[in-house]
């Protein structure tokens, strides 16, 4: 009985813990290749890993690790092939968006360079994902817990907010290219979504995120624009697969309720 009483306590003091330590992540992430000697920024570095270690641990603590059922779900054909479709799409947009050439360029520049964009690319990597993927995504499915999984809905739901968050970027970047970050931020975090339900986890997408951020001059934090056709043409396709495989799995999970675990 004291377990039981003492139990909302220690999830609402976990929760504030984990937006004090988000908030210090951010806090602690280098801004710029210039903001300190490189000991400084190795050292402010280590401390944005320590900062992700405690911040993953909190989330994980309330979240079951990321885990959304007992085990992985058994995919049908149709399942399976769509994963690929959707996988093989992220592969090719990481080609489209020359992240491969950034990569080269970022590791041929000074280890200031190096040191900066790699910190900033881990805490937008894994504080996005354990944030949005681990934390909210679990909240939300708490509170739709009585109606099912609703995978979809929470997947939509927490994709939108993902988007939003690029709405920060105003402050450096312009109207119209910080709308397309929002845009192709909302496609993407659907795919993560997807990959969080598939994997049953949250660090896969944390590494793919990083990954993917993972570019020369990410500090510079500037939003470039293309035009709306194009950035909808490369984008939207990856959304409008990652939510057909969501409600097809969603289905799967709502036929087989012992598959989820308790929130």
């Amino acid at each position: 009985m004291v377990q039981k009483k003492y139990k909302p306590i220690m999830f609402l003091i976990k929760n504030i813990a984990i937006i004090i330590t988000f908030f210090i992540g951010i806090l602690i992430e280098p801004y710029s290749p210039d903001q300190a000697p490189l000991k400084n920024l190795i050292i402010i570095t280590f401390l944005l890993i320590v900062c992700i270690y405690i911040f993953s641990w909190l989330v994980n603590s309330i979240s079951n690790h990321g885990r959304l059922f007992i085990h992985r779900i058994e995919l049908s054909t149709f399942q399976k092939y769509s994963s690929l479709l959707a996988f093989g799409y992220f592969i090719l947009l990481y080609i489209i968006n020359e992240n491969i050439q950034s990569m080269l360029l970022l590791f041929q520049s000074s280890p200031e360079v190096i040191v900066t964009c790699t910190a900033i690319a881990l805490g937008a990597g894994f504080f996005e994902e354990y944030l949005v993927r681990g934390y909210l995504f679990n909240l939300i499915q708490r509170f739709l817990k009585k109606y099912n999984s609703k995978l979809l809905i929470t997947s939509i739901v927490t994709s939108i907010i993902f988007g939003l968050l690029h709405l920060f970027n105003l402050r450096s970047g312009t109207v119209e290219g910080v709308a397309q970050q929002v845009f192709y931020a909302f496609c993407m975090g659907l795919f993560f979504s997807l990959v969080k339900i598939i994997s049953n986890s949250i660090h896969i997408g944390a590494i793919l995120h990083f990954l993917f951020d993972l570019q020369f001059g990410i500090y510079e934090n500037t939003s470039t624009h293309m035009s709306w056709s194009v950035v909808v043409l490369l984008f939207l396709p990856l959304a409008v697969i990652s939510i057909i495989l969501i409600k097809s799995l969603e289905a799967t999970v709502n036929a087989n309720q012992n598959l989820l675990m308790e929130v």
